[in-house]
């Protein structure tokens, strides 16, 4: 297909088109496609979801959307092909009493995503799960399995994001059959009483409706920044002018600070902008009602140099840029 409109693939509404389009639903689409781009040296995107990138223009090249589908279970084991929805997973494995994914409730996107962004929520990552990602690297055509260690997970960091010619195909992850709530995480009311899996579940989706917004309703892509990793040399800097500072332990030389915190402290919460602005819910969420990006792109460069200017702290995007 050729000039494909991305309007309703990326979950910021962005009115851009691609040069190419095509959905991949099985490996032999995936492996003939690789040789074509091979062979033709040609620019491509692979997509999911399209709930944690910024389409910054028009794409001239071949957008590929993954469409790959399938879920096995095995015991306490369950590979799921990339192209599943996230959420849909989730509930499967609580109905089939597979316990570990609860906290990772209702976030948004497609199974194959969360390796790469290593999604997390209230308290939980996804790679505490994950025992081997499967892929094929469109620019050689080969297969490639990435155990635990080889995937070099960290906060919101894989190493799929440094090679995006690996197609996502299959992820395989281990849960529980033992039910362990993890109740820990500050956003979840304290001394509540938790009997099940799916309660847990219940209290999650109820959080985020609460202080995230559907983009589905008002365009975003969640989380635009990632909470900053600062040195404990800044860290007591800040803390002397700022003694309600909002952190949390990494390691003795390490602390990651609260990027809402950051913004809400330069006062721009519930911010308008042309055509986008800052969530009143939640200041890390930024909101989009423009066909294009220029202005949420502005708005978040405003955001970064306040927050440069007054804490030493450079905001990294948590989405993907794509251009």
């Amino acid at each position: 297909m050729t000039n494909k409109s991305l309007k309703n693939l990326n979950s910021l509404k962005f009115d851009y088109s691609c040069k190419s389009f095509i959905e991949i639903t099985c490996y032999e689409d995936l492996f003939q496609l690789s040789k074509k781009i091979r062979e033709s040296k040609t620019k491509y995107w692979i997509l999911g979801e399209g709930t944690n990138v910024v389409i910054l223009n028009d794409l001239e090249g071949l957008v590929i959307k993954n469409k790959l589908l399938g879920v096995t279970y095995n015991n306490n084991s369950v590979e799921s092909a990339s192209g599943e929805n996230w959420d849909d997973l989730v509930k499967d494995c609580l109905q089939k009493k597979l316990y570990g994914f609860e906290n990772l409730s209702g976030i948004p996107g497609s199974v194959g995503g969360s390796p790469i962004q290593n999604i997390g929520a209230y308290g939980v990552e996804v790679s505490n799960f994950i025992d081997y990602v499967e892929t094929v690297n469109l620019d050689t055509g080969n297969l490639e399995i990435f155990n635990f260690e080889e995937c070099k997970f960290g906060y919101r960091e894989s190493i799929f994001k440094k090679f995006p010619s690996l197609f996502i195909t299959k992820i395989k992850f281990s849960l529980s059959k033992a039910f362990k709530p993890n109740l820990a995480y500050e956003s979840i009311p304290e001394d509540i009483e938790i009997d099940s899996a799916d309660e847990v579940r219940k209290i999650i989706l109820k959080i985020r409706n609460e202080r995230l917004i559907n983009p589905k309703e008002e365009p975003n892509v969640g989380s635009f920044f990632k909470n900053p990793v600062i040195s404990k040399t800044l860290l007591d800097k800040l803390l002397l002018k700022f003694s309600d500072l909002k952190f949390y332990y990494v390691n003795e030389n390490q602390y990651k600070v609260s990027a809402a915190w950051l913004i809400e402290k330069i006062g721009m919460k519930g911010y308008e902008a042309k055509d986008c602005g800052v969530s009143k819910k939640h200041s890390l969420v930024l909101v989009n009602f423009s066909q294009k990006s220029e202005n949420i792109i502005h708005l978040s460069n405003k955001i970064r140099n306040e927050i440069s200017k007054k804490f030493d702290i450079t905001l990294e995007y948590e989405p993907t840029l794509i251009t």
